[in-house]
């Protein structure tokens, strides 16, 4: 592709595969792949590195015949934001519907972090200014804000075959992609060159029409979370579920207190203390804890930091505490328990994520995916350090992060109520 850092074969190659009944190198390069591969029946794939997930998005793309559903909440004007942009034209182009949503909410990040450009969202409002000023001054940000122009995101606007809602604050913190009714790929990856490139993250790719089926039924409201599954989904949908009471977190709560032997996190922003005091509860029924976070996460490290200081501090009993500080951002949102359970996507260990924003992530009940997983971050564990002694905090900055936490949750309610309901779909 034109202008593309992303290294990916051509939409006619990969077509000329899929009609062979081939899957495209690459596809499986650097990924875990469990149970039948082949569209219509159930299979998983796992991503662990960012380039690996992006050239399998590109694919899937690429091979799309009837429709494309993204949901986003990033999406930078940078290499590879334009590269899945330009991926998603060309489908269009030759007929495939695409469907985007993404949620002005995360304008101020774009505008903060990598290039500071955002490829929807070129009109800075004055009060996005201010925020994204507040995290120049707070997470050592800077650079011009000028909004530069995007022919890609020019040209999905202008396609009668695409459709995009971005104007809204919709509090949608989900990442997820549809492909054609059989496929879908979830998990914690925003689009732009930090996820793709430098970012601890993973992503999940579920074949089969039974999945999306079953993600529609749950995001409609049909049908209730069951952990008697192989694979289900926990969500939070404001459409569905309002945000009085968060399901979704009854649900995590309950697979932590599950745990027996032993759970592995990976976790990018910490800070809710209900899944501070499960952590802690099961130390003392004797499990085994390992968390794999940031060193110095991209916003809100001041309260990460102070909750790992309140993990070490107040951990007791038989089960071991490990904390893993890693060099790069961790914005993973990954659980194994007891290697076997696995929950994997966009909902942190914070109350943004339970009854503020909307929410995605995946359960999978095999072991081999847990085995694949755990793997995975034990892998990311290593290359990080142990914690060892208190974490250093700005005591001004976390009490402003905590009152940004609240504020942010004051103000999204506010206007999830002024929005209309959300389209169930995926």
């Amino acid at each position: 592709m034109e202008g593309s850092s992303i290294d990916s074969p051509s939409p006619e190659s990969l077509r000329t595969q899929s009609q062979r009944g081939e899957v495209a190198p690459a596809a499986t390069e650097g990924c875990h792949a469990f149970g039948t591969q082949t569209p219509g029946t159930l299979g998983y794939r796992l991503f662990s590195d960012g380039r690996d997930a992006f050239v399998r998005i590109l694919q899937r793309i690429a091979l799309a015949k009837t429709r494309i559903e993204v949901r986003a909440f990033v999406w930078r004007d940078d290499d590879t934001g334009r590269s899945v942009a330009a991926a998603l034209l060309a489908a269009a182009e030759r007929g495939v519907d695409v469907v985007i949503q993404k949620d002005r909410v995360a304008a101020s990040y774009e505008y903060h972090g990598g290039t500071r450009q955002s490829l929807f969202h070129k009109r800075i409002g004055l009060f996005q200014r201010l925020e994204a000023w507040f995290l120049d001054r707070a997470y050592a940000g800077g650079g011009p804000l000028a909004q530069q122009v995007c022919s890609e995101a020019d040209a999905l606007r202008e396609n009668p075959r695409v459709s995009i809602e971005h104007a809204d604050k919709r509090f949608d913190h989900a990442k997820v992609w549809v492909f054609d009714d059989d496929a879908l790929i979830l998990g914690g990856m925003g689009i732009g060159d930090d996820h793709h490139h430098e970012w601890v993250d993973f992503m999940v790719e579920v074949e089969g029409t039974s999945a999306v089926a079953r993600l529609r039924e749950r995001l409609a409201g049909h049908a209730k979370f069951d952990p008697k599954r192989t694979y289900d989904f926990l969500l939070h949908n404001r459409a569905t579920q309002g945000t009085r009471h968060c399901p979704m977190l009854d649900a995590r709560i309950k697979l932590i207190d599950s745990a027996a032997h032993s759970i592995h996190i990976a976790m990018a922003y910490l800070g809710d203390p209900r899944f501070t005091r499960a952590l802690l509860s099961a130390l003392l029924r004797g499990v085994d804890v390992t968390l794999v976070t940031s060193a110095r996460a991209d916003i809100m490290g001041n309260i990460n930091r102070s909750t790992c200081n309140i993990l070490v501090r107040r951990a007791r009993g038989p089960g071991k505490l490990t904390v893993r500080l890693h060099p790069r951002m961790v914005h993973a949102k990954a659980i194994v328990i007891d290697g076997a359970v696995c929950d994997v996507g966009s909902a942190n260990f914070t109350r943004l994520s339970h009854g503020v924003y909307d929410e995605l992530n995946i359960y999978v009940n095999d072991a081999g995916f847990a085995s694949q997983l755990s793997e995975a971050l034990e892998a990311r564990a290593n290359e990080g350090r142990s914690l060892s002694g208190k974490m250093s905090t700005q005591r001004t900055v976390l009490l402003v992060e905590k009152a940004v936490v609240a504020y942010m949750s004051r103000r999204a309610r506010r206007f999830r109520k002024n929005l209309p309901p959300s389209t169930p779909n995926a």
